[in-house]
């Protein structure tokens, strides 16, 4: 539920932002680190999952995102990954370990947030990654979430960093 919540909040929010220079046809990332592939286009947000597109039938698949926010400052960006992480915590999940950092990328502005949410009744457990990173006043949102026991949590960070901006 929460990665697909994440990508109907995303896709509401891509039309307003969807008319930058970059374009995700323009964005270069290394889908080989997790090996996954494209799955949908949700209005401007591309979702990649272990099997593509079959996985949209699932409940919950491990996946990662990316939309582009030309219009976006950093802090609405921030506010975005706050107000995910906020959903959680009223739908009821438990919220551990949240790591909040400010870094760069290639030397371009950069943020994330990571955490653990769980829900013990059901056997849930997602390690969430979120990210952005800032080009020409363009903001790249990544979102990602491993529902497989941290398994892909390594590499889903590494497919944010392997952005080629």
């Amino acid at each position: 539920m929460k990665i697909k919540l994440t990508i109907i909040l995303l896709a509401f929010l891509a039309p307003n932002f969807s008319f930058g220079q970059i374009k995700l046809a323009d964005l270069k990332v290394d889908t080989t680190i997790t090996g996954f592939h494209f799955a949908a286009d949700f209005q401007g947000t591309n979702v990649f999952t272990n099997d593509g597109a079959s996985d949209m039938h699932t409940i919950n698949p491990t996946a990662f995102s990316f939309t582009i926010a030309p219009n976006m400052k950093a802090a609405e960006a921030k506010d975005q990954f706050e107000l995910l992480l906020s959903m959680s915590e009223q739908s009821g999940y438990k919220i551990i370990d949240i790591f909040k950092k400010d870094t760069t990328l290639k030397g371009n502005n950069a943020y994330y947030i990571s955490y653990i949410e769980t829900d013990d009744k059901v056997n849930y457990k997602n390690f969430v990654f979120n990210a952005f990173v800032i080009k020409d006043k363009t903001i790249i949102l990544f979102t990602s979430g491993d529902l497989d026991n941290g398994r892909l949590s390594d590499k889903l960070r590494k497919t944010f960093y392997s952005i080629n901006l």
